[in-house]
C-alpha cells in the first residue's frame, strides 16, 4: 500500500474554493455577537471593603492574644439569608425588590488575611465584597445598606470577650451596688434602733446592780438570820425566866412590939408564929429580855422586809438583765449577719467594679471593630457586555466554524463527483465486454 502524503497546499486550495463559505460564517457570526452586546442590558459593578479588627483579650499572665473566624465563616455571615432580607427590604421599600438568592448570586465575598510572627494570631482582616447589577445608581446604596447592617449584626460578635461582657457585668455591677447601699441602710436604721453601745451599757449596769443588790441581799439573809436565832434564844430564856419573884417576910420589931403590947388572946398569940408577909416583886430580868425581844422581833420584821424588797429587786434585775443580755446577744448576731452580707456584697461590688472598668477600657479601646475602609461609589462605565471581546471571541468561533464548514462542503462536493464518475464509467464497461466475447 501505498503512504498518502498530506499537501498543505490542498488544504489552501479547498479554503480557497471554499471561501465564501468562511467569511459568511464569520459574518454571521460577529453580527450575531455585536447584535446580541448591543441587545443585552448593560451590567455595572461597585464595591465595598470592611477592615475586621480581631478581638485582643489580656490573659492570666499578661499574655495579650486574639483569634478570628475562618474565611468560610465570614462568607457565610457576609452571605446570610437573613441579613440578605433585611438589606432587601430596607433598600426596596415599595416590595419590588429582587430575591435573596438573586442577590446572592451578585455578590461576592473576598477575605484577604495578614499576619504577624509576633503576635499570637491573625490580624486584621479585609472583607471585600462586590456587587454587580444593571442599575448604576442603586448599586452604591444597596453596598451601603449590606455594609450597615452587616455591622449593625456582627459588632457584638467581633468584640472580645471583655467588651463583650459589658452589659452583663454593668447590670450585676448596678444590681449589687443597690444591694449594698439597701444593706447599709438597713444596718444603719438597725444600729439606730438597736445601738449596740447603749445596750451594753445597760446590760453592764443592770449586773452592776444585779450584784449589788445580790451581794446587799445576802448581807441582809444574813442579818435576818442573826436575828432570828437571837429572838428565838431570847425567846428561851424568856420562857425559863419568871415574871415576878414573891418575897416572904415576917414582922417587923415595930409591928411585933405594937402587936405585943396590945392585949391579944391565946389564941392569936399561939397564930403570931404563922404570920408572914408575902410581897410580888418584877423580875427586872424579864423586863429587859421582853423589851430585848420586841426589839430583835422588830429588827427581823424589818429585815424580812428588806429581804423580800431585795429578793424581788434582784429577781427583776435579773430578769431584765437576761432580757437586756438576749437583746444584746441578739443585736450582736444580726450585726454580724448584717456585716457578713455587706462584706459579701463590697467584695462582689469591688470584683464587678475592676471586671467593669476592664470592659469599659475594652470597648474604648475597640469601639469598631468592623470598619468601612472603602466606600461604595457609583460606576462610571459597565462591565458588561464587552463588545470587543465579544466580537473577537465571535470571529474566532465563527472562522472556525467557517473552516469546518468549508471543509464539510468540500467532503460533499467529493463524494458526489465521484459518484457521477463512477455512473459515467459504467456503460464503457459493458461494451467492452462485448466485443471480447
Amino acid at each position: 500500500m501505498d503512504d498518502y502524503e498530506v499537501d498543505l497546499r490542498d488544504y489552501f486550495h479547498v479554503l480557497w474554493k471554499q471561501k465564501w463559505i468562511v467569511i459568511l460564517t464569520f459574518l454571521v457570526a460577529v453580527v450575531t455577537a455585536l447584535g446580541i452586546s448591543y441587545a443585552s442590558p448593560k451590567t455595572y459593578q461597585t464595591e465595598t471593603s470592611l477592615l475586621i479588627l480581631p478581638p485582643l483579650a489580656t490573659e492570666v499572665g499578661g499574655e495579650v492574644t486574639g483569634t478570628v473566624f475562618s474565611p468560610e465563616t465570614y462568607n457565610r455571615l457576609a452571605l446570610s439569608g437573613d441579613l440578605l432580607e433585611e438589606v432587601i427590604d430596607d433598600v426596596y421599600l415599595d416590595g419590588g425588590g429582587t430575591s435573596v438568592s438573586t442577590l446572592r448570586s451578585r455578590m461576592k465575598v473576598e477575605v484577604e488575611q495578614s499576619t504577624a510572627k509576633d503576635f499570637p494570631g491573625r490580624f486584621p482582616l479585609y472583607l471585600r465584597v462586590t456587587l454587580t447589577g444593571t442599575d448604576p445608581e442603586g448599586l452604591p446604596l444597596l453596598a451601603e445598606t449590606w455594609a450597615r447592617h452587616f455591622i449593625e449584626r456582627n459588632t457584638q460578635l467581633f468584640l472580645s470577650r471583655t467588651a463583650q461582657s459589658y452589659d452583663y457585668v454593668k447590670e450585676n455591677f448596678d444590681e449589687v451596688e443597690q444591694n449594698l447601699l439597701a444593706k447599709e441602710e438597713e444596718q444603719k436604721l438597725y444600729r439606730q434602733a438597736n445601738p449596740e453601745p447603749v445596750i451594753q451599757a445597760e446590760v453592764t449596769a443592770l449586773q452592776r446592780v444585779y450584784e449589788s443588790c445580790s451581794s446587799e441581799l445576802a448581807n441582809k439573809r444574813q442579818q435576818l438570820a442573826n436575828a432570828e436565832t437571837r429572838l428565838s434564844a431570847l425567846r428561851d430564856v424568856l420562857a425559863r425566866e419568871p415574871e415576878y419573884f414573891t418575897l416572904e417576910r415576917g414582922l417587923s420589931r415595930e409591928a411585933l412590939w405594937n402587936f405585943l403590947s396590945a392585949e391579944i388572946s391565946q389564941e392569936e398569940l399561939a397564930s403570931l408564929p404563922a404570920l408572914n408577909v408575902q410581897e410580888q416583886v418584877l423580875n427586872s430580868t424579864y423586863v429587859f429580855i421582853r423589851r430585848d425581844i420586841a426589839a430583835t422581833d422588830a429588827e427581823v420584821q424589818g429585815l424580812r422586809g428588806e429581804v423580800a424588797y431585795l429578793e424581788s429587786s434582784v429577781a427583776e434585775t435579773r430578769k431584765a438583765f437576761e432580757e437586756k443580755q438576749v437583746q444584746l446577744v441578739e443585736v450582736e448576731a444580726n450585726l454580724d449577719r448584717l456585716n457578713r452580707g455587706i462584706q459579701v456584697l463590697d467584695d462582689a461590688y469591688t470584683s464587678l467594679a475592676t471586671k467593669l472598668q476592664e470592659a469599659r477600657i475594652a470597648r474604648v479601646e475597640a469601639p469598631d471593630p468592623i470598619r468601612i475602609v472603602e466606600s461604595p461609589i457609583v460606576p462610571s462605565h459597565s462591565i458588561a457586555p464587552n463588545k470587543k471581546m465579544n466580537v473577537a471571541v465571535a470571529g474566532v468561533l465563527g472562522l472556525f466554524g467557517g473552516i469546518l464548514l468549508a471543509f464539510f462542503a468540500h467532503y460533499l462536493q467529493s463524494g458526489d463527483t465521484e459518484e457521477q464518475a463512477k455512473k459515467s464509467s459504467q456503460p464503457l464497461d459493458g461494451e467492452e465486454s462485448d466485443e471480447v466475447s
